[in-house]
């Protein structure tokens, strides 16, 4: 499957450095503040499972975890419909419906009433929510990346675009820092009680800060581009499914490892370290978070090196760590607390390796008149097979077989099945993104 042989050899329009910054700023802030909303739900799992699935023991949590992956299973159809109306319309008014989408439910959540005084009607509306979530991240990230990607030069397109995926790291890193400082500044009936809506209610105004952001952008010249020479596609979803099937199953494939080295490690072992009594509520968000703050200092010098030696390169050598440590890591971390520190970075730096490239190379695999759409739906499909499935599935293994370290196992299958489609793909850094 070698996409070399479609790649335009168009010139690059010559954009100032100020520009740049605004467009590379405008894509990092915006994916930071959706990050936070779409993944705070799960540091507060332990604390959402009383509240709205009591009386469950441990059913409870895998039930709250449950209600965390329908969100991914929503995640395609609002791929397929935002990115369409990137693909027809413009990135610029996808990425705030996006936002409005995901602020609104976040902020919606934290006024929702639990189990005891709304019975059923509690986790009904908070699986709705969920979904809303799901359907705005589904169109966030191949919009917000396909931005950047379009006006960054081919020699530094994986350094900038990168920035994109420290916004999702920062926003999960608030997330974690925000129910970390809960934990420590309230007694657990009060987070029980009151203190948990905070998180979720503190997104309202966030999202005040990325609608004033995103309304400043401009729409991309490659974008602008394909309208003015009337080269859009009228239903792009179709157009993709037609000629690019390929392009999606590889965005889907490679996807697999992304999203399994990005929820386990960053807000599954928030739980699991709990669970296991490795550490502390208090202490696992904080281990959390330092891990995602080592993540997000060396996602650019990775990105700057993927720009150097190549997308595949650095592909493959982050889904053989994924492979060859996952399990080792696993082990170790069940002896010590300095372990499970050094355990939980170590996979956070595999992840950033991986994050510093994969969307880049997503990016330049499809044309611009499906970029957004195909990106989407390929993220979506790998965030249902290993992303809100993994820490469902990751609870599920160890009360099934009573190993708590076969979680590693997800994170090996789908090293393995990313590592097994980026051999078939030819090298595309350094060359201009396709037209056709």
């Amino acid at each position: 499957m070698n996409t070399l042989s479609n790649v335009a050899t168009v010139p690059e329009t010559v954009r100032t450095p100020a520009s740049i910054r605004k467009v590379v700023w405008a894509g990092a802030i915006g994916t930071l503040i959706e990050y936070y909303d779409y993944t705070v739900y799960a540091f507060l799992a332990t604390t959402l499972a009383t509240l709205f699935f009591p009386d469950m023991g441990e059913l409870a949590l895998l039930y709250t975890f449950a209600v965390f992956g329908v969100a991914f299973v929503v995640r395609p159809l609002g791929g397929i419909v935002l990115g369409a109306l990137a693909d027809r319309y413009g990135r610029k008014p996808a990425l705030l419906v996006s936002v409005v989408m995901m602020v609104a439910a976040t902020a919606l959540i934290g006024l929702l009433p639990g189990y005891a005084s709304a019975g059923l009607v509690a986790p009904v509306l908070l699986c709705l929510l969920r979904c809303v979530q799901g359907f705005a991240a589904g169109g966030e990230m191949g919009g917000a990346v396909a931005y950047v990607a379009e006006v960054a030069p081919a020699p530094r397109r994986a350094a900038l675009t990168s920035a994109t995926q420290i916004g999702c790291l920062a926003g999960t890193m608030g997330g974690a820092i925000a129910v970390a400082l809960l934990n420590a500044a309230l007694t657990p009936e009060d987070l029980h009680a009151w203190g948990w809506r905070i998180p979720f209610l503190v997104s309202a105004p966030m999202g005040v800060i990325a609608l004033f952001i995103r309304h400043r952008m401009e729409e991309t010249p490659d974008f602008m581009r394909m309208e003015n020479q009337s080269k859009l596609e009228k239903v792009p979803t179709l157009a993709l499914l037609r000629d690019y099937p390929k392009g999606v199953l590889a965005i889907a494939c490679i996807g697999c490892c992304a999203m399994a080295g990005y929820y386990i490690p960053f807000t599954y072992f928030v739980t699991y370290f709990q669970k296991q009594q490795i550490m502390s509520a208090q202490m696992a968000g904080w281990s959390a978070t330092l891990s995602m703050i080592v993540a997000a200092i060396a996602i650019y010098p990775f990105g700057v090196l993927s720009d150097r030696i190549g997308r595949r390169p650095m592909l493959i050598g982050a889904n053989l760590c994924f492979i060859a440590f996952s399990y080792p890591l696993f082990m170790a971390m069940q002896t010590s607390l300095s372990w499970a520190i050094f355990a939980q970075i170590a996979l956070g730096l595999f992840e950033a390796a991986y994050l510093s490239t994969n969307y880049t190379l997503y990016c330049e695999l499809l044309p611009t008149k499906v970029r957004t759409s195909g990106i989407n739906l390929g993220i979506s499909v790998a965030a249902i097979v290993a992303g809100g499935s993994a820490p469902y599935l990751a609870t599920w293994l160890i009360a099934t077989t009573g190993s708590t370290t076969s979680p590693a196992w997800i994170l090996i299958g789908a090293a393995l099945i990313s590592c097994a489609v980026v051999l078939g793909i030819g090298e595309t850094a350094g060359k201009a993104l396709r037209t056709e």
